[in-house]
């Protein structure tokens, strides 16, 4: 377990910056001790030049990387690791700093090293709440997260929802809870959501009828997720006809802890029942502190004050808000339970702002969102929302906005004799960027995007897919009554005709161990991506997936972008030294501003005659670092390789 991460100076050992994820000293004399055997092996015959080195008897074992000739990257950890796993990620590490320094600051390295190192330092843990409707699974989850009780009462859970704006951060750890529906009607789509699952929450109302339902869902779960650490919680404890923990425990056979989701006194006692869970599932020793000293909530930057934010937006976009000890969290920014300090020689340059890292001028259009509605009972509801780019927006807002429009005369209500024909809006601004919208007899497509600059060409994509999913649903609307998400299974035309991302059949999937929250609730939709998840062992190329899954090939690429987008798989691609790489747009703005100006000189020499080797020997850079950020622009769609 990595615990102190270190970036030093060579020469005289001093740290440029500290992060501190445990409550583990690694002090000043053990600092000293990691110095004299690091300046050690390079005397001690037979050593590797990245030999890790023991301080205070064993107690930590430091692995460490340089960077160029001035720094070096320090990896502590408490020694259970696999050597192999924590030489590779300080290695990785060294390389990405390398790479970011490169147009950036110090005082940038500094601020955004969390961010840097990435999931080289954090581990996801995903908590299940699973539990029959009404039993308190979302009050619970609020309660956690420091929020009121939802008013209005009871409002069901459809299929699985997660706050997944707010993160739990356990020392290394981001825990991330899921709120599953336990109606039988999503039950095909357990197998799918369990995936990865580290620890599973079964609630009940403690009524014995409850109780009951609960034991039938205990066996399915078991069927489900038979290795998973499961335990009840036993909620409603306040009411009068509830049934005690230890006899619940006794009906059901699994640990039982009581609870009152609407009790904000309890909240502490909760939290703590909840990490002392996840500490003893991932071996970790839960320190005797309070609560407010052990975790952070990270939450989203965008709902953060920003007069109030620390630092500039990172990748994973989250920002460190205070636990509120017994009291309900206003959500204001204050002191982080992750420590961070910074030792510098020049006093001035820990003030230094991060330089400004111009980005490429770029007419070429982004996609946002795109969002299919049809009406129902003279209300639009929104059939699915395609997430391009992975920031939140208000889908019923706009599709409110839309029919508010249409019904004031902004879409012609004729609909023209030839049905090939679509109505056409003009352009409405949102939040800075343009909503296309385009009308079909039935549905609605709304497209958000950055410019109009191919507004003809979008707007005809838009009309035939529009056209495409008319015609796939023609013999549904006698019988139709008022499902939206019986339309979803379109979005695999969509997703063929306006990508999330580009997919390659070279690309390498990997699977991941757990992603968040997947907003589809078809039947149809689940079992696919449930087929494809299932087909994905070890790694695979998208060839071959699509060579030995029998679904259609639209459905098994859109598959893939989807749980690409949500965090489900990664892709890979084989970047050598003899790669030839040809531009194909432009850079993403995240990965100008992480490694520097060098990266737009680099992808603008990327004409497809080069291979790698001689544009990095022609740019003067490191070939690992470069090799990294390749792969990179490859899956961004920035770079192809064409040999």
């Amino acid at each position: 377990m990595i615990h102190n991460v270190l970036l030093l100076d060579k020469l005289d050992g001093s740290v440029i910056t500290r992060q501190w994820f445990w409550k583990i000293e690694f002090s000043d004399a053990d600092l000293a001790d990691f110095l004299t055997g690091w300046r050690d092996i390079p005397n001690t015959p037979g050593l590797d030049p990245d030999t890790a080195v023991f301080v205070r008897e064993g107690f930590h074992k430091v692995f460490h990387a340089s960077i160029g000739e001035e720094l070096l990257l320090v990896f502590v950890t408490d020694g259970r690791d696999e050597d192999r796993t924590i030489r590779h990620k300080a290695r990785e590490g060294a390389a990405r700093i390398e790479t970011a320094l490169r147009g950036n600051t110090m005082g940038y390295i500094r601020d955004n090293m969390e961010d840097i190192l990435g999931e080289l330092i954090f581990t996801r843990f995903k908590i299940s709440f699973v539990g029959s409707g009404g039993v308190g699974k979302s009050t619970l989850l609020r309660l956690l997260f420091g929020k009121e009780p939802a008013p209005g009462g009871y409002v069901p859970t459809i299929n699985v929802a997660v706050d997944s704006s707010e993160t739990i951060q356990f020392g290394t750890y981001l825990c991330t809870i899921w709120d599953f529906a336990g109606q039988a009607v999503f039950q095909d789509l357990w197998s799918f959501y369990f995936s990865g699952t580290d620890v599973i929450f079964l609630i009940t109302d403690s009524s014995f009828r409850n109780v009951m339902q609960t034991k039938t869902l205990l066996r399915t779960i078991r069927k489900e997720a038979p290795a998973v650490p499961l335990f009840i919680i036993a909620n409603k404890q306040d009411l009068p006809e509830s049934m005690r923990a230890d006899r619940i425990q006794r009906l059901l056979g699994a640990s039982t802890f009581a609870m009152v989701g609407t009790d904000k006194t309890r909240r502490d006692e909760f939290t703590r029942f909840m990490l002392e869970v996840a500490a003893k599932t991932v071996g970790v020793q839960l320190p005797d502190l309070p609560i407010s000293e052990m975790i952070t909530v990270r939450k989203r930057t965008e709902d953060v004050d920003a007069a109030l934010t620390r630092r500039d937006p990172t990748e994973s976009g989250f920002e460190d808000v205070p636990y509120v000890e017994g009291e309900i969290a206003t959500g204001s920014t204050g002191t982080t339970a992750t420590q961070s300090t910074t030792t510098t020689a020049d006093a001035t340059s820990s003030t230094t702002t991060p330089e400004e890292v111009a980005a490429p001028l770029d007419t070429t259009p982004r996609y946002l969102h795109l969002l299919l509605t049809v009406t129902s009972e003279g209300m639009p509801q929104v059939a699915y929302h395609l997430n391009y780019c992975g920031e939140s927006i208000d889908t019923n807002s706009v599709a409110s906005l839309i029919s508010a429009l249409d019904s004031f005369g902004g879409i012609d209500g004729d609909m023209p004799s030839d049905s090939e024909r679509t109505d056409a809006l003009e352009t409405i601004e949102h939040e800075g960027n343009l909503v296309m919208v385009e009308k079909s007899e039935h549905f609605t497509m709304a497209v958000i995007i950055t410019n109009d600059s191919t507004e003809e060409e979008t707007r005809a994509t838009m009309n035939s897919l529009l056209i495409t999913i008319e015609q796939m649903y023609e013999g549904v609307w006698d019988s139709w009554r008022g499902d939206a998400t019986h339309f979803e299974p379109s979005m695999f035309d969509v997703l063929t005709a306006l990508p999330v991302r580009p997919i390659s059949l070279d690309y390498i999937v990997r699977s991941r161990e757990a992603g968040q929250p997947l907003p589809f609730s078809n039947k149809d939709v689940g079992r696919a991506l449930v087929t494809v998840k299932a087909s994905i062992e070890g790694s695979a190329s998208v060839g071959e997936l699509v060579r030995s899954i029998d679904l259609p090939r639209q459905t098994i690429l859109g598959c893939l972008q989807i749980m690409n987008q949500y965090g489900w798989i990664d892709f890979q691609v084989d970047i050598t030294e003899s790669s030839i790489l040809k531009k194909v747009g432009e850079p993403p703005e995240e990965v100008v501003k992480t490694y520097g100006p060098v990266i737009v000189q680099f992808v603008q020499m990327c004409d497809g005659t080069l291979p790698l080797e001689d544009l990095v020997r022609k740019l003067g850079v490191a070939m690992p670092p470069m090799r990294f950020v390749t792969q990179k622009l490859v899956l961004s769609g920035a770079l192809e390789v064409v040999a």
